[in-house]
């Protein structure tokens, strides 16, 4: 094997002046939208044993997890997530692998898995391995899915491999022309639910709830959904970015601190930020719940060293966003002594307002951020 040359850096020269609209557009992007009419399409309720469902809420918001029980006078249930980030492949596979295992893990974990019992399977779509360049892509990638799988205990049970995902033929002027997939690693995760009854799901719940956002934020715009919707604006095509998330691998304090929280009853929505960062999960939840928002994204402790767009858009992992009754503040806090968690905001009214870097930077009422996540396929959808 051997590796290929780092891609340059593509960054964008400068930044959409309207933040409202950068976050509709990237709520609207097929990565990130509602796929609503591919989960209506099977009976999720079969037999009566599901318990967080694929589409959460009033706001029928697809959830990053799903729990089943398989016995109906037992507590005890099974937690299902997946995850995949191919538009980090060619930058950084071992960041795009790494990334996969920790988003399978924590949106397991954030529903209600315990990461006592957690599993996983992995499923490689790669390129010819003849080719020495791409043998190191997914050499690094399977290296991640070794490393990330030790430091959270969470061994692999099974999965598959495609190799060979190259086409050679002529483009419309009759010229030789080779695409090949870039290199991805979808991660799912199997985990136990000790008791159903401290599920949680991502949709907000009543006025008055805080925000927490549990983790670091970090310079991570690479391959984001923001890049590519900014890329697609301005020129037609997605820009890159520079450097893909990489997650850290000694978040089992927090995410254990989470878990015990979570357990104590303590936690009333909570969903693990990916595509399109944490407006686009406070979005999510908000669209979810019918619910607004007011959050200040200056607290988090790292705010002063980003730029508003990282504030709002990197796609970090190892974050948590959740709720918790003003009235368990600090019981909820007492767990995670020690961690980097910080309170933005509160749940409340009809509006969804973010401010970072000193100002508002998006006010927006909550039928246009509906609106934005469910027409991208709205002609998908079955009739009757």
């Amino acid at each position: 094997s051997k590796k290929p040359p780092s891609p340059a850096p593509d960054d964008p020269d400068e930044w959409p002046r309207d933040w409202n609209e950068a976050l509709l557009g990237v709520l609207s992007r097929p990565n990130v939208c509602s796929f609503s009419f591919i989960s209506n399409q099977y009976d999720f309720e079969v037999q009566g044993g599901s318990v967080l469902k694929p589409l959460v809420g009033p706001g029928g918001v697809n959830a990053r997890a799903t729990v089943v029980r398989p016995v109906l006078d037992r507590p005890r249930a099974v937690a299902l997530s997946q995850a995949l980030f191919p538009s980090y492949g060619d930058l950084d596979p071992y960041a795009m692998a790494a990334c996969a295992v920790d988003a399978a893990v924590r949106q397991a974990l954030t529903a209600g898995a315990s990461l006592d019992h957690l599993a996983l399977l992995d499923n490689t779509c790669g390129c010819s391995s003849y080719e020495p360049e791409r043998l190191w892509q997914l050499k690094e990638a399977i290296r991640a899915c070794h490393d990330y799988a030790v430091a959270f205990g969470t061994p692999f049970i099974s999965g598959k491999d495609s190799m060979f995902n190259d086409f050679s033929g002529f483009d419309a002027e009759g010229k030789p022309i080779k695409i090949s997939v870039p290199p991805t690693i979808l991660i799912s995760s199997l985990g136990v639910v000790e008791d159903v009854r401290f599920c949680v799901s991502l949709d907000f719940k009543a006025e008055g709830d805080l925000i927490y956002v549990l983790g670091p934020t970090r310079a991570e715009l690479g391959g984001s959904e923001l890049l590519a919707w900014w890329g697609e604006k301005v020129r037609g095509k997605p820009f890159r970015g520079s450097r893909a998330p990489l997650p850290e691998k000694d978040v089992l304090g927090r995410y254990a601190a989470y878990e015990k929280a979570r357990r104590a009853g303590l936690v009333t929505a909570a969903e693990a930020p990916a595509l399109g960062g944490l407006a686009v999960t406070l979005a999510r939840q908000a669209i979810a719940g019918g619910l607004g928002a007011e959050v200040d994204l200056d607290v988090l402790p790292e705010a002063s060293q980003l730029s508003v767009p990282e504030l709002l858009f990197s796609e970090t992992a190892g974050r948590i966003v959740c709720t918790v009754a003003e009235s368990d503040r600090t019981k909820f806090e007492s767990f995670f002594e020690g961690e980097r968690i910080a309170c933005v905001g509160r749940v409340g009214g009809d509006a969804f307002t973010i401010k970072a870097g000193g100002a508002a930077v998006v006010k927006i009422d909550l039928s246009s951020l509906s609106q934005a996540y469910h027409e991208t396929f709205r002609e998908f959808r079955s009739e009757g």
